[in-house]
């Protein structure tokens, strides 16, 4: 008895663990509760210090990043600048060298478009703002008509594509320049002048990335837009509306930026200050005002800042270096093994041909490797089940023994006696039967997280279903799933008495109620792991039983 319930409490523990994960997921951030969040805010101390680096330190920037403060450059009228590449496309407005759009070649939005990353909502604060403290001089930047140096460029093959902005109004001189890279990372240098001496300079990026879609807010686990910052090793995400009016400092990173669920656009500066700051953005139709994270990063460094916007690629990220692939939140100590299924999963994929059907064939490989594992635990529970009689006649006799009592050392006698009779040691089942489980629930937990993960599931279809990394439309799998647990419940042999039998059996109905919105990708790996477990189930009873019933016979 004492060995079921340790059975049955490691597995409520996983049931546990995913509905927490999948009930209490992060919620969208509320709206400010006081005063609106400032987008300016005073100079932080960390970007009041030198710049970067020795030769930032030396003196002004390199003269080939100033323009002369006594030559006025401007454009004649506000116009677009395109920039093609094989995998995104980006277009700026020179009026403030903004990218008013950042689209992804290899995803989809809802519509069947490519994905924008450059957030929609109207706010002060957008992406490649440059701030230089003084919000005077901020203004007219935003504001200023630069002159770029090409209309349109084409980012082909393993050459490097520049891009520069000039401006000048006689003293306040900018530039900003961004070199293109095949690998998708793009250099951002910037410089500002005021009558020939340089000012700070620092980059944003926001409010927020990307524009998620009612569809996507409302599935369980939704990670709405938040910073994140890698410092002293460490992987630090912050939610917005935790932030404090000024938001959070850091004296030197790797990288900062603003991450969603599946998609990132980081700085990449190492060493260099930083920030995360909130801010008010407007409310969508139906919906309250809420805050977005804004990053923040020094740009007086002697190294480009990098800048990397797309999706949130573990493998792709890896080749990038900077420790990128750690914004993708795979885990700590499950990490490895969630990796090398990703990988694993691709490669089912890639001969499938089917995300979901990938997921089906993964999922039964992983159930056919575990398979001896159940064997034994099934063949345990069995072996319960025939002492579930004589061992609750013994606690019977004992029920009303205090537990420091000295009997009670009599009851674990004559279990371990009742054991012995039926060819079985307590110390061996209770390894036997938490084992195969202890075995199972790393691999359980690294493919669940791979599902929450994996960028290709967004968009991936599935039979009825048109997105794997959204909730099922027609709600099938989360209810087949529950129907699933049912039966796996009827099946297993339990030692259990009848009032904990009937709380067990509301288990599979209230997961199924909280899976209703989760992922269908999800739904599916879940629905997929009960039915081989049904199966293989049905198949060692049936084998098992024919042996027992021989031995049965002769006892009567």
């Amino acid at each position: 008895m004492e060995e079921r319930r340790l059975l049955l409490a490691v597995a409520l523990s996983l049931v546990v663990l995913t509905a927490y994960s999948l009930l209490f997921a992060p919620p969208p951030a509320p709206p400010p509760a006081s005063s609106p969040v400032p987008v300016v805010v005073p100079t932080p101390a960390a970007f009041a210090e030198a710049p970067r680096g020795e030769a930032a330190a030396a003196g002004a920037p390199a003269e080939a990043r100033t323009v002369p403060a006594a030559t006025p450059v401007s454009a004649e009228r506000e116009h677009r600048v395109e920039v093609q590449a094989p995998d995104y496309t980006v277009a700026f407005t020179n009026r403030g060298a903004r990218p008013v759009s950042w689209t992804l070649a290899r995803h989809r939005d809802a519509r069947g478009g490519p994905e924008e990353m450059i957030p929609a909502q109207g706010a002060a604060v957008r992406p490649l703002d440059v701030e230089t403290g003084d919000p005077a001089v901020d203004a007219r930047l935003r504001d200023a008509l630069f002159a770029p140096s090409a209309e349109t460029v084409a980012v082909t093959g393993a050459e490097e594509a520049p891009l520069r902005f000039s401006w000048s109004d006689g003293d306040l001189a900018a530039e900003k320049t961004l070199v293109f890279r095949p690998n998708g990372l793009v250099a951002v240098t910037v410089s500002v002048t005021r009558n020939g001496q340089p000012l700070p300079a620092r980059l944003l990026w926001g409010p927020g990335v990307g524009n998620p879609s009612a569809q996507e807010r409302e599935v369980q686990g939704y990670q709405a837009p938040r910073g994140v910052v890698l410092a002293a090793g460490v992987v630090e995400p912050l939610d917005a509306a935790n932030l404090p009016p000024a938001g959070r400092e850091f004296a030197g990173v790797e990288w900062v930026g603003v991450e969603s669920h599946y998609f990132a656009a980081l700085f990449v500066a190492p060493g260099a200050a930083a920030a995360v700051r909130p801010i008010a953005v407007p409310a969508r139709p139906d919906e309250k005002p809420s805050v977005a994270p804004v990053a923040v990063v020094d740009a007086r460094g002697p190294q480009p800042v990098q800048l990397f916007v797309g999706a949130k690629d573990h493998q792709a990220m890896a080749k990038l270096g900077h420790s990128l692939e750690r914004v993708v939140p795979v885990g700590d100590w499950i990490g490895p093994i969630v990796v090398a299924l990703m990988g694993i999963l691709r490669w089912v994929q890639s001969h499938v041909g089917n995300w979901g059907w990938s997921i089906v064939v993964l999922t039964v490989l992983i159930n056919l490797a575990m398979a001896p594992f159940r064997h034994y635990s099934i063949v345990n529970g069995l072996k319960m089940a025939k002492l579930s009689p004589e061992m609750k006649a013994i606690q019977e006799r004992y029920r009303k023994v205090p537990l420091m009592d000295p009997k009670r050392q009599q009851m674990q006698e004559e279990i371990g006696a009742l054991y012995a009779k039926h060819g079985m040691s307590m110390g061996s089942q209770m390894m036997v039967g938490c084992l195969p489980l202890l075995l199972t629930m790393p691999f359980l937990f690294a493919f669940y997280r791979v599902l929450t993960v994996s960028v290709e599931l967004r968009g991936a279809p599935f039979l009825w279903i048109s997105d794997l990394a959204q909730k099922d439309p027609l709600f099938l799998t989360p209810v087949l799933m529950g129907v699933s647990m049912f039966v796996m419940q009827k099946m297993t042999p339990s030692t259990m008495d009848p009032a904990q039998q009937r709380i067990m059996m509301l288990m599979p109905l209230m997961l199924a109620g909280m899976f209703l919105w989760a992922p269908a990708g999800l739904n599916l790996y879940w629905l997929t792991s009960n039915l081989w477990s049904i199966l293989q189930q049905g198949v060692t009873m049936k084998l098992l039983r024919p042996a027992d019933a021989p031995r049965e016979r002769r006892s009567r």
